[in-house]
């Protein structure tokens, strides 16, 4: 129980009524109006008893009090019956402030003082049985943690096995050829590539994060989406939406990315579409350029794209390799999709130290065909 009484006249009067034996008055805390006001705004599950005197007393901090009093569960006020002053100050914060479970008036009647034993009982239990349930949550909590930590270690070990099993993509629709590679990494979570087409347009989704949970679920909301016709914008909102709800409940929160390329297969128009740390980069003519998140770009019959995750670009920046990645493609870039991205991996593997990348690793190649048919 939490007491706000320069005046020591609350406790005086519970002792008086025999309240000392009840479990709910052990230890009461009392605090003058300075300390009270100087609190952090961190929720409190207690109850607080204020001499109205108090507060009155101290007009310069009664706007910071009612601050501070929304982080408990409840307060009763307690004041002389004579004092009108009092009882007409409670009256006109009451229509504001519903923290308020009730004004005690000294001397109250034995009906009054009943009524007021059986209210603190009731709420003393209420948060009893909220702590108690706080603590099932945090054991919970651990064991959660603990399996976790063992699925980690499994999905380490399916990470290498899709890592394998299924090296590298590539495939061709309407004149533009795709080849992707991805490489496992040993930290949480990983990144996903999906292809997808409908109409004239097809969509590369690119999904990184340093969470299982989070990666796990944006594959569920993708799949979801494909089954109607996909549009990315709703698609990215699920998402924001789903990243927002799991980092809600963790004290840690876990880093996402979704980018979505958007490829008009008439006019050759890509849309980069989505906040993102993944690199785009054209390779046209030899000379490296770096195209913006949530943007358009005109793409060339003969040209390459070159997608790089936020996974690759750490992998490659950690890995301290010598050579500068924009130099690196400007001295590559006439080779085909297939010896590049063979090229790339190289240098990374080179310099990782352990089976596993730092992070995993993810990209992509995009060329359009010469002799394709498409609207310029």
């Amino acid at each position: 129980m939490v007491l706000l009484d320069e005046r020591n006249f609350i406790e005086t009067q519970l002792e008086a009524q025999g309240l000392q034996i009840f479990d709910f008055y052990q230890s009461p805390k009392t605090f003058d109006m300075l300390s009270f006001c100087s609190m952090d705004l961190t929720r409190r599950a207690e109850v607080l008893l204020v001499d109205t005197e108090t507060i009155l007393n101290h007009p310069e901090l009664q706007e910071k009090f009612k601050v501070v009093l929304n982080t408990y569960y409840g307060v009763i006020f307690f004041h002389e019956a004579k004092n009108g002053k009092a009882a007409r100050w409670i009256e006109d914060q009451a229509s504001f402030l519903n923290k308020i479970i009730a004004e005690i008036s000294i001397p109250a009647s034995p009906l009054q003082w009943t009524m007021v034993t059986n209210q603190l009982q009731f709420m003393w239990s209420l948060l009893q049985e909220q702590k108690s349930l706080q603590e099932h949550l945090v054991k919970f909590s651990q064991e959660l943690d603990q399996a976790l930590q063992t699925a980690e270690i499994e999905m380490q070990k399916a990470k290498k096995i899709h890592e394998v099993l299924i090296p590298k993509r590539s495939e061709e629709i309407k004149g533009i050829h795709f080849l992707n590679k991805y490489a496992a990494g040993d930290g949480g979570g990983g990144e996903f590539y999906d292809l997808h087409q409908t109409g004239s347009k097809i969509y590369q989704i690119l999904i990184s994060s340093q969470s299982y949970l989070i990666s796990s679920s944006l594959i569920g909301i993708l799949n979801q989406h494909k089954q109607k016709e996909f549009n990315p914008s709703s698609f990215l909102t699920d998402s924001q939406n789903e990243i927002l709800l799991i980092n809600g409940s963790k004290k840690k929160k876990s880093e996402a990315d979704v980018t979505i390329f958007e490829i008009d297969t008439t006019s050759l128009e890509l849309k980069v579409i989505g906040p993102s740390k993944a690199e785009v980069l054209s390779l046209k003519s030899g000379n490296v350029q770096r195209i913006g998140t949530d943007s358009t770009y005109q793409l060339a019959k003969g040209e390459k794209l070159l997608i790089l995750s936020s996974g690759f670009l750490f992998n490659w920046k950690e890995g301290q390799i010598k050579q500068d990645l924009y130099s690196f493609l400007n001295n590559h870039h006439k080779l085909s999709q297939t010896e590049l991205m063979m090229e790339l991996f190289l240098q990374l593997s080179s310099v990782k130290d352990s089976d596993f990348f730092k992070k995993d690793a993810t990209a992509i190649m995009m060329e359009v065909n010469r002799h394709g048919i498409h609207q310029i």
